[in-house]
């Protein structure tokens, strides 16, 4: 894992170079260490089935994309909203594992012909589209039934131990481990810090939502 992540982070300080209108949050990719969450997701998946199908829930700029073709999984569908980043995940992709990646122009969940075995959304909150946190927590749910209910599920949520204001992240999709719990009763979960506030802008959690 070190020596891929050595070879993304260099993609990525050359990607910068040429690119100055990235998110901030990009910049973590051109630095050591990797991303918690990065870090996170490989352990968890290394030893998985590869064979297992994968829906992506915002691609973004393809780094936890390029994790997964990196350990190999067979069948990964992304969906990523922002049109100009996806042939920069392809350029990515093909560059670091030599392979042209499916990545769909949509926002999920939509209904698709592919039933997840895994659905990962990590650095993706789709605040806008909601309300209240009830109408929020819905929205996970349908996300995770919609097309088969998955044998996992890791989703990065806003922790509520934040309580900065802040219009990017309203208090509604803040989340805490019970309210993942009553929103997935019958799953086995676990959950691992991913950032801390004030060391980090925000508190996130990623859970492991399985059945």
């Amino acid at each position: 894992m070190e020596q891929f992540y050595r070879m993304l982070k260099e993609y990525n300080i050359e990607f910068l170079k040429k690119n100055y209108d990235v998110p901030e949050w990009f910049l973590q990719f051109t630095e050591d260490p990797p991303p918690l969450y990065w870090r996170t997701i490989y352990k968890i998946l290394k030893d998985e089935d590869k064979a297992k199908p994968i829906i992506e829930v915002g691609a973004g700029y393809g780094d936890v994309t390029a994790l997964l073709y990196f350990l190999e999984f067979k069948n990964i569908l992304s969906f990523e909203l922002n049109r100009p980043l996806i042939e920069k995940i392809n350029q990515k992709i093909l560059a670091l594992c030599g392979k042209r990646p499916t990545v769909i122009n949509r926002k999920y969940p939509v209904k698709t012909d592919h039933t997840p075995g895994i659905i990962i959304q990590v650095n993706c909150i789709y605040s806008s589209s909601f309300k209240t946190k009830l109408d929020y927590l819905e929205g996970i749910r349908r996300l995770y039934l919609l097309n088969g209910i998955p044998y996992m599920f890791l989703f990065e949520s806003i922790d509520d131990s934040y309580r900065e204001p802040n219009d990017t992240y309203p208090y509604y999709v803040r989340l805490n481990e019970d309210d993942i719990k009553q929103t997935f009763p019958h799953c086995k979960i676990d959950s691992y810090p991913t950032y801390v506030y004030p060391n980090n802008r925000v508190s996130k959690t990623l859970y492991k939502i399985c059945t």
